[in-house]
């Protein structure tokens, strides 16, 4: 793992984030950073894709609170009843790629990237659930639309940081320094 002392403006290194729609904003916010000559206090920051701990709980949330909606929407109980009952099921809904699927996945690719894997069927099995409820008339269908408005902007954004790519390289360069 890079890390990177002394430089308050690598706060907002784009390479700091996993998702484009954050690595744009961070984009933005270091073109703006300013270097703080404050020597006082010594700052350390990891160069890594998973340590921003509010677009990892923030993304984590979105894809709670969509998992309990759904779940609420097919149990046979009143709205606030089947909200409560859905909480600790989709806890346990969303565990189940990790713990049914991943052996399997790791026993059939050895030590690869089996955490991208399993996010990859966990996102597939959003979007499956999402588009059942997209057409429905029930009120989960504002839920998976708001899922596959995230999911567009999110790809409009890694549109608009591929394209950016060489500014976003060189910015991160000036900021090593």
């Amino acid at each position: 793992m890079n890390v990177i002392a002394d430089k308050p403006e690598a706060h907002w290194l784009p390479s700091r984030h996993r998702f484009a729609l954050s690595r744009l904003i961070a984009y933005a916010k270091l073109r703006r950073a300013r270097a703080i000559a404050n020597n006082a206090e010594h700052l350390i920051l990891p160069i890594d894709r998973d340590q921003t701990a509010a677009e990892m709980n923030g993304v984590a949330l979105w894809v709670f609170f969509t998992t309990v909606c759904y779940i609420a929407a097919v149990l046979p109980l009143i709205l606030p009843a089947a909200i409560v009952a859905a909480i600790p099921l989709a806890a346990i809904a969303l565990q189940f790629p990790i713990v049914g699927i991943g052996p399997i996945v790791r026993m059939l690719l050895g030590d690869g990237d089996h955490i991208k894997i399993i996010s990859v069927i966990t996102m597939a099995l959003l979007v499956i659930a999402s588009s059942y409820f997209a057409v429905s008339s029930s009120w989960p269908r504002y839920v998976a639309w708001f899922f596959f408005a995230v999911l567009v902007v999110n790809g409009a954004a890694a549109l608009v940081v591929w394209l950016l790519r060489n500014g976003i390289r060189e910015a991160e360069d000036r900021c090593a320094r």
